[in-house]
C-alpha cells in the first residue's frame, strides 16, 4: 500500500481493511476518531467503537516533516520503521511496560497499538502533584532488561554489530545533536528564552569555557558510543503512568549509544519536576514537601533499581555460561564484581552529564517542559530556570566527582529546599 497521510476523515476506512485491529474494535460497523497528538513530530489518534467507546486503539502515524514547525522542515516519515521495531525488541525483553502493538505498517508509516486511557501521561500527573509509588521500580526494570539485552555483555558480536546496523537512526539523532548538545549553548536563532532571564543568566552557559567543553564531550559520546539499545527520548511524557502500572511509549528515536542516555533523561524529567513544585503545590495552598520528596526518592530508587538490577542480570548471565574462564581463579569472583561496579560508575558519570544536558536545553532550547514552561509568572519561573541551570551545569562539569546518586539529590535539596519557597 502505497503511502498517505491519514486524517480524522479517513482513518476509519484505513482500519476497517485491518481485520487484526477491528477484532479489537469490536468488529464496529462505526469508529470515532479524535486527534490527540500534542507532541513534536508525529500524528496520534484515538480511534474507538461508536456504540461501545471502551473498545479503542491508539493509531499513530508519521509524517514527512516535523510537525512542531511545519511542512517547512522535512524529516522522513520512514522513521517509523525505528519504531516498529524498537517496539518489537522493547516487547520481547520487558512486555509488562510496553503497550501491546495490534498492528503496523512500514508503508504507511504507523502503528496501531493498546490505548492506555485509564492511565495518564506522567508529565500531566505529575504537574497537578501526583505521585507513583511503583514508577521508580517499573522504570529501572525497563532500562535494566533493554540496556543489558541489548549490550555487548549479553549478545554475541555478530548479532550486536548487526542490532547496531538495523537501528542507525540518522535523522532523529541529528535532531537531539542539534537541539540537546548543541543550539542551547550558544546564540541560536531557534532558542526560546524567558524574558525574565538576563543576558547573565545566558552568559552563565554560553561564555563558561568548562561547561562548552563538557557538554561537547556528552555530545561527542552520545555519537560514538554504540553500547545499547536506546529508547532515545525517555522524558515524562513518554511515559503512561498508573497506581500499578507503567508503560514507556514513542521509541522513535530509539538507537545504539550510551546506556546513561536513557537513565539520565528520566532523572533529568523527574528533577525538573522536584523544581517546578517550588511554585505549583503552594501556588494551589498545598504543602510541597510530600511530593518534592517523592521526587527526590524516585530520582534515587531509579538510578540504584537500574544498577542492581542490571548487576544481577551481568552476573547471573555470566554464571550461567559453561566454565566461564575469565573468572575462574580464586580471586575471580571478587575481581569480576570489581569490574561490574566500575563499569556502573561509568554509566552513573554518564548518567549525570545527559540529565544535565536534558536539563539545560529545555530551559535555553526551543522545545520545553510544560512542568517549567507553563508557569505563567514568569519571575517565579526565572528563579525555578536559574536553579535548574545551576544544577545542570554543576553536574555536566563535575560529573566525575559524584560518587553516587544522593549526592545529586542533596544539591537539588540545596538549590530548592523541599518545603518551596
Amino acid at each position: 500500500m502505497a503511502y498517505r497521510q491519514l486524517t480524522v476523515g479517513t482513518v476509519p476506512d484505513y482500519l476497517q481493511g485491518v481485520p487484526e485491529v477491528m477484532e479489537h474494535l469490536g468488529g464496529a460497523s462505526s469508529l470515532t476518531v479524535q486527534e490527540v497528538g500534542d507532541g513534536n513530530l508525529n500524528f496520534v489518534y484515538i480511534v474507538s467503537n461508536a456504540e461501545n467507546p471502551a473498545q479503542s486503539v491508539v493509531l499513530k502515524q508519521a509524517v514527512p516533516f516535523l510537525r512542531v514547525v511545519g511542512e517547512s522542515w522535512p524529516l522522513p516519515k520512514e522513521r517509523m520503521r525505528i519504531e516498529i521495531k524498537a517496539l518489537a525488541k522493547e516487547t520481547e525483553l520487558c512486555p509488562q511496560h510496553v503497550p501491546q502493538v495490534y498492528h503496523a505498517s512500514e508503508e504507511m508509516c504507523l502503528v496501531v497499538m493498546q490505548n492506555l486511557a485509564e492511565h495518564g501521561v506522567l508529565r500531566g500527573r505529575m504537574i497537578q502533584g501526583d505521585v507513583f509509588p511503583r514508577l521508580a521500580d517499573h522504570v529501572s526494570t525497563f532500562l535494566a532488561q533493554n540496556l543489558f539485552h541489548t549490550s555487548d555483555l549479553f549478545l554475541d558480536h555478530r548479532t550486536k554489530k548487526e542490532q547496531v546496523a538495523a537501528f542507525v537512526n540518522v535523522d532523529l539523532c541529528k535532531i537531539t545533536e542539534d537541539f540537546v548538545f548543541t543550539n542551547p549553548y550558544e546564540q541560536h536563532e531557534t532558542n526560546v528564552y524567558n524574558p525574565e532571564l538576563s543576558d547573565a543568566d545566558l552568559a552563565f552557559v554560553h561564555e563558561d569555557r568548562d561547561l562548552k567543553i563538557a557538554v561537547a564531550e556528552m555530545k561527542y559520546a552520545f555519537m560514538n558510543n554504540a553500547q545499547a539499545l536506546l529508547h532515545g527520548d525517555l522524558h515524562t511524557g513518554s511515559i503512561m503512568a498508573g497506581a500499578e502500572e507503567t508503560y514507556m511509549i514513542d521509541p522513535e528515536f530509539a538507537f545504539y549509544g550510551p546506556m546513561g542516555f536513557d537513565v539520565g533523561a528520566i532523572i533529568a524529567n523527574v528533577l525538573m519536576s522536584y523544581f517546578s513544585h517550588e511554585f505549583w503545590l503552594p501556588q494551589k495552598g498545598q504543602d510541597p514537601t510530600p511530593v518534592r520528596t517523592w521526587h527526590l526518592q524516585c530520582v534515587e530508587e531509579i538510578w540504584g533499581g537500574f544498577a542492581q538490577k542490571f548487576d544481577a542480570l551481568w552476573k547471573a548471565h555470566v554464571e550461567s555460561q559453561e566454565g566461564h574462564l575469565y573468572w575462574d581463579y580464586p580471586q575471580g569472583e571478587a575481581h569480576f564484581q570489581a569490574q561490574r561496579e566500575r563499569f556502573l560508575h561509568h554509566v552513573l558519570v554518564d548518567t549525570l552529564g545527559f540529565a544535565a544536558c536534558k536539563m539545560m536545553r529545555r530551559i535555553l532550547g526551543l522545545a520545553k517542559v510544560a512542568d517549567i514552561a507553563d508557569i505563567a509568572d514568569l519571575k517565579a519561573r526565572a528563579e525555578i530556570e536559574r536553579k535548574v541551570l545551576t544544577l545542570g551545569k554543576e553536574l555536566v562539569v563535575n560529573r566525575g566527582r559524584f560518587e553516587n546518586i544522593q549526592e545529586v539529590t542533596a544539591m537539588a535539596r540545596n538549590l530548592s529546599p523541599l518545603e518551596g519557597r
